[in-house]
């Protein structure tokens, strides 16, 4: 039963870790899923930026050719065509357009006109400038409208890798921490967009002092480089250190990442509950089993402890009358089946009334359970031993003839004449039987009739003289 249960235990622990697994496992692929599908959904507004600035800087800066920045109405006509880009893209803040000197000379909001762009490569001229799309955080210590935006620029460079011109928009990151905001979660769930230099643009829940700082990737976030890409890893969070199960997806050419974070232990708590119930279940089943066993080893005990007092004798401990004679009965038939001799010997104490006279009923038992211990010790481990009543017992001894069963009771006279009891004046007296020996003869009827004659033995023996043996 034991190892029943050890093996119960080991099944229904490896059959919880395989659950646990694939919980891990689907909410693996439902996070990549979903940052993908968000990614999509957010990069669809950046695609849009990048295509009104390129359709601008197609209209203000034709192809081959430097801004026509001194022909009559250009900027009137810019700022016209630019208010009417922002409008065309939800979220955008406004766009602008700058020269070579990274000065914006048009822009939605005519109030920018003049201030010169903090970008990256606009701080840095010695840092290589390229026609591809440029994605930047601004905070609001560097942004031109004091405010943390996203910008979005796209540049013309002449042959030579110099800036010509350029257009940048304005992504407001309220519009993106408002977005990320529409998405239910969980209360330990997060979600984010990072930019390729791992900076925070967006958080929901929000975190304002995190907004717009750096922090290491999680362990186990992949790169994906230029190309679109996702993925989902397990990773302690850098802002708050819960371990929650991520997927990551990147917009291609765009370094912007969305991040799905579903908290691992909100994760797991359904399964937490489930194993919680299966474990109190299965301790429920082994402690009642246990009692059942507990219940059922009573029972055998107490039902071998009731077969023992109804079969032994309560003061020696040895067979009673009853359960003697039925063994007898069951010897006989056996010895006649085998055709193997049986003997009997029949003893009592001499002069047992005087002991009882003399010293009490208390010194007369306690000569008959030192006799009961001197036969047990003598007659050995094939003999059974019962007691008929009072100081009269009877052996049965399977096997011996009746010649060898003399032998045996001279032992056990002899034997019986060293043993000692302690009477009622604290002297150690001493012992006698006489002992009646007989054997299953063929024409024996059953075991009265072997009985009667060690019975006949007995008295002889006790007429005798006592202290003897004879065989009937």
């Amino acid at each position: 039963m034991a190892l029943g249960f050890l093996a119960g235990a080991v099944w229904l622990g490896m059959d919880l870790h395989a659950s646990q697994q694939r919980i891990i496992a689907e909410k693996r692929d439902l996070v990549q899923q979903k940052s993908q599908f968000m990614s999509q959904w957010f990069g669809t507004t950046i695609l849009s930026t990048d295509y009104v600035l390129r359709d601008i800087l197609g209209r203000v800066v034709p192809a081959g050719t430097a801004p026509q920045t001194a022909a009559p109405g250009w900027q009137e006509q810019t700022i016209r065509l630019l208010g009417e880009k922002s409008q065309s893209v939800e979220g955008l803040d406004g766009i602008s357009f700058y020269g070579a000197d990274c000065v914006f000379m048009a822009a939605a909001n005519p109030k920018l006109i003049g201030f010169r762009s903090n970008q990256s490569f606009c701080r840095d001229r010695a840092e290589p400038v390229s026609s591809d799309t440029y994605i930047q955080y601004m905070p609001v210590e560097r942004s031109a409208t004091h405010r943390p935006v996203l910008l979005v620029s796209r540049n013309i460079v002449d042959g030579d890798g110099r800036l010509v011109a350029g257009a940048l928009a304005a992504i407001d990151l309220s519009f993106a921490q408002n977005w990320l905001e529409e998405f239910p979660i969980g209360r330990n769930d997060v979600l984010a967009v990072v930019d390729g230099n791992d900076t925070l643009l967006a958080r929901s829940p929000l975190l304002p002092g995190a907004i717009g700082s750096r922090a290491p990737a999680p362990a186990g976030q992949p790169s994906f480089g230029e190309t679109r890409g996702s993925a989902s890893f397990i990773a302690r969070s850098p802002f708050d250190g819960r371990e929650r199960v991520f997927g990551i997806s990147k917009i291609e050419k765009i370094p912007l990442l969305v991040l799905v974070g579903l908290d691992r232990e909100d994760l797991l708590a359904d399964w937490r509950h489930r194993a919680l119930q299966m474990g109190l279940g299965y301790l429920a089943l082994l402690l009642l089993a246990f009692a059942l066993l507990r219940s059922h080893r009573t029972a055998l005990r107490q039902r071998a402890e009731m077969h023992r007092l109804a079969v032994t004798d309560p003061l020696t401990g040895v067979f009673n009358r009853r359960h003697l004679l039925d063994t007898a009965a069951e010897e006989v038939v056996q010895a006649w089946r085998q055709g193997t001799p049986l003997s009997v010997l029949l003893l009592d104490i001499d002069h047992f009334k005087k002991v009882n006279d003399a010293w009490g009923h208390a010194a007369g038992d306690r000569a008959i359970c030192r006799l009961t211990e001197e036969m047990t010790v003598q007659m050995g481990p094939g003999a059974t031993i019962g007691r008929l009543g009072g100081e009269e017992f009877a052996v049965l001894l399977p096997g011996c003839d009746p010649t060898e069963a003399a032998i045996q009771a001279q032992t056990l006279r002899h034997a019986v004449e060293q043993v000692c009891f302690e009477a009622a004046d604290g002297v150690e007296r001493s012992l006698t039987v006489s002992i009646g020996v007989a054997g299953l003869r063929p024409e024996d009827t059953g075991f009265e009739t072997v009985q009667l004659r060690a019975d006949a033995a007995l008295y002889r023996a006790k007429a005798g003289g006592r202290n003897c043996v004879v065989v009937g």
